[in-house]
Formats: structure tokens, sequence, C-alpha cells
């Protein structure tokens, strides 16, 4: 193996495999390849040019659970398809998985479009080409223009949709995010289906994680409001207090609520949306329109 990225002990299972139940061993993840071994004679190789999905916990459901913390790989094995689930302390799990992510991730070609919208305004920016790349708490594209940064923390939402690139219809990742209260989306693609759905696994454990602790937050209506009329307004130089009529203590009394839930942040002018804020005007806006 060329390079060892990560070498730890854990248990695993792979489906289809000889062995009755999960083995204990060590974990090898190298540049090209990831090896479970048992032992000297017995491994299983997964070449990384094979893995299509990495999803935490347990999603193969042939294969019984492991003690620890979990991560399914699913790779193709010949003509068929098949997973693997390795399982460890979840400190280890979480560093394996980022570093399993990146080895198949990074130096990945892309064509950007960013941004291909400011808030409603759908802009004609050109495709350009770039690299992937993770970094700590964000995916970078390079490009010939600079770097385009996308902190994981700003995704609001993101989709998979199909796309005129150049000419051609593909399948791009459409990635919706917060700028500094502004919202913007940004379109890439790749050449390989499998990377681009890896990359939508990627930001999706982030997103899920981001809607699963804003369950954790109740509102009240003016704050809900409050919420709502910084989403219209922006960071313009706005009265808030007319724009609500309330009274300054009010008004800066729920804007502290929002700030330390994390819905809000200072702009320019005014307060405005963090990304899970966002969301939650979006969320919002739905049911009001629906």
């Amino acid at each position: 193996m060329p390079s060892v990225l990560a070498d730890f002990s854990g248990r695993f299972s792979v489906a289809g495999s000889e062995r009755d139940g999960p083995a204990e061993g060590r974990i090898v993840l190298g540049e090209d390849r990831l090896v479970l071994a048992a032992s000297e004679d017995a491994k299983v190789t997964i070449p990384l040019t094979a893995v299509f999905d990495v999803a935490p916990g347990n999603e193969a459901a042939m294969l019984d659970a492991i003690p620890g913390t979990p991560v399914t790989v699913a790779y193709e094995n010949g003509t068929s398809r098949t997973t693997a689930v390795v399982a460890a302390e979840e400190t280890t799990i979480g560093k394996f998985t980022t570093v399993l992510f990146k080895a198949l991730l990074n130096g990945t070609p892309v064509t950007l479009k960013h941004p291909a919208k400011v808030g409603g305004r759908v802009l004609d920016t050109a495709f350009k080409g770039g690299l992937l790349s993770l970094q700590s708490g964000g995916v970078v594209f390079d490009t010939d223009e600079g770097p385009v940064t996308i902190p994981l923390a700003s995704i609001v939402d993101f989709d998979r949709e199909t796309r005129a690139v150049d000419g051609a219809d593909r399948p791009v990742l459409v990635v919706s995010h917060m700028d500094t209260g502004e919202a913007l989306t940004t379109l890439a693609a790749t050449d390989s289906p499998r990377k681009l759905s890896i990359l939508g696994r990627y930001l999706r454990q982030t997103y899920d994680t981001l809607l699963e602790s804003l369950q954790q937050i109740s509102l009240s209506e003016p704050e809900t409001e409050t919420l709502a009329t910084l989403y219209s307004t922006g960071d313009m130089d706005v009265s808030l207090t007319s724009v609500l009529e309330a009274k300054p203590q009010t008004v800066k009394r729920i804007l502290h609520a929002l700030h330390q839930k994390g819905l809000i942040e200072s702009g320019e002018n005014n307060p405005v949306l963090t990304a899970k804020g966002q969301i939650v005007v979006n969320q919002y806006l739905e049911r009001v329109n629906s």
C-alpha cells in the first residue's frame, strides 16, 4: 500500500463473505484501497475506485449489528454490488469517515457555476473548471480565478438535478448556501456520476445534522416574525423597530434570543440570517404558502 491514511483496530462485516458474523481486526485505508484484515491470510481489499457510497450507521440490512459506531461502505465487486460495515469507537469512526471521503473526492475535476443565483436572482454566470477538495469544515473548488469555498455549516439546501452544462444535459448538484446573510446557489458537475453521488452523500451528512439540531429549537411568534422580516429586508439599512412595530427594547431582546439560538449573526447594517435561520424561514414560508 503506497501511503497509509488510517490504521486502527475495529470490527467489520462484509456481505457475502464466508465468515459467520463480524470479525475483529485491522482496518487500513490507503490512497487507493481499503483493507479489512482479520488476519494476515484473511483480508478483504476494496479498491477506492469501486466505492460508490459511504453512509453513517449500518445500512446493510443483510448484516448483523456490530458493537461500536458503524459506517457502511458500498462498493462494486465484479459484476455485483455489495457492502461492508466497519465499526469502532465513535471518535475513531468519525475521523476515519472524514479521511475516507477525502481519499475518494480530493482532486476530482469539477465543472462549476458560481454563483448561479444570488437570492432569487438568476445570473448568467459561465461554467468553469476546477478541482474539488474537502477541507476542515468545508468544500473547496480550486479554479483559475481563485478558490470557491462553501462552509458545510452554511448549506441551506441541496438537490441533484439535470442541467445544461456546456451544451449537454448533465447531472449536477445544486447547493444553496449562505454568505454573510446573502443566499447563494452554486452548481457543480463531475465527469463521474459516482463521484457526484459521493459528494452528495458527504454534504447530506452535515445537512441532516443541521436539520436534527433545528428540531430542538422552539420559537415564539414574534421571533418567527422577526426572522421573516430579516429575510425580506436582507442587510438593508432599515429600522427593524418600525417594520416590526415593536419597542426598541423588545426588538433587542428578540434579536438576542435569535442570536443565542444560532439563527442570526451580525451584518453590515442589521443582523442577517445564518444557514439555520434561512432553513427555519424556508420551512415557515412553505407552511404559509401550502
